[in-house]
């Protein structure tokens, strides 16, 4: 294992070297040890005083099962927010990941501090971990933004069956009117950005943002009789993508990458994926 003063000499060395804090930039680089039970005490104090030196964000994993709180509380006498606030981890450069398990008190302190949550519902559900206090984080006022988490715990990784799986455990656990169309929307534009502290910049159509634009069909056979474009497309079939600008340049026409070969990607992601599960088997063995 690495030592703490060589991780953060990395991490130094890795934001200097590709971190881009301008309106434009497409690279920015956070400070995320992975959670409060994997990695010190010391790692999780020293990775704030880095970043707010560095000036950039702070992110991890947190309140994520049962098993995490279980376990902060026999191992630092603490619920995981109240171990994490206790080593510098709550302000509004800081963003966690899932916030499932968290306490009215934990909420209002998240809201206090301008703390960020990034929702991840699709994984939350195939994991089995729980469903997030959405309508409650919202309405205390926390930055809420959707993520897809990663490939071990959600196989798809569309933000938009994010936004559907956001609105569907919202109101499952909180009723019909815990969470609408254009808020699961919302969460997945603006509400990302305000997590991100980037929505001077981008997350919504406005002048002097940047042209970040996408397009969907709600006009296919699938859609038809659905009268509320935003409903067609948080609600209705995975709409086809029409077309995706970021910052103006085209990403995506008719479905399909414009800036890479997308045959190529695939079969290189396929090759790293059985590379991996191959030297995993050999480690094991």
């Amino acid at each position: 294992m690495e030592d703490i003063d060589t991780i953060l000499a990395s991490t130094q060395q890795a934001v200097q070297r590709h971190h881009d804090p301008g309106p434009d930039s497409r690279c920015r680089i956070g400070i995320a040890p992975c959670s409060p039970f994997s990695v010190t005490a010391d790692l999780l104090r020293e990775s704030a005083a880095l970043a707010r030196d560095l000036g950039v964000r702070l992110h991890t994993h947190l309140a994520e099962t049962t098993d995490e709180e279980q376990f902060c509380q026999e191992r630092f006498g603490a619920r995981p927010l109240d171990y994490l606030e206790s080593l510098g981890w709550l302000g509004p450069d800081v963003w966690v990941a899932h916030g499932i398990h968290f306490s009215g008190s934990d909420i209002a302190r998240l809201a206090a501090t301008g703390t960020g949550v990034a929702h991840c519902p699709c994984s939350n559900a195939r994991l089995g971990a729980g469903i997030c206090r959405t309508h409650d984080l919202l309405a205390a006022g926390v930055p809420v933004g959707l993520g897809v988490d990663g490939a071990a715990s959600n196989e798809a990784s569309s933000l938009i069956e994010e936004a559907r799986m956001a609105l569907l455990l919202a109101r499952a656990s909180g009723g019909p009117t815990a969470l609408g169309v254009r808020e699961a929307l919302g969460l997945a534009t603006i509400g990302g950005a305000r997590v991100l502290g980037w929505d001077a910049d981008i997350g919504s159509l406005e002048v002097g943002k940047a042209a970040d634009v996408a397009l969907w069909r709600v006009d296919t056979l699938a859609h038809a009789g659905i009268v509320d474009p935003v409903a067609a497309v948080v609600l209705g079939t995975p709409p086809p993508l029409e077309l995706l600008l970021v910052g103006g340049e085209e990403v995506v026409r008719d479905g399909h990458l414009v800036t890479a070969d997308e045959r190529e990607l695939a079969f290189d992601a396929q090759l790293a994926a059985e590379r991996l599960l191959a030297r995993d088997a050999a480690t094991r063995s």
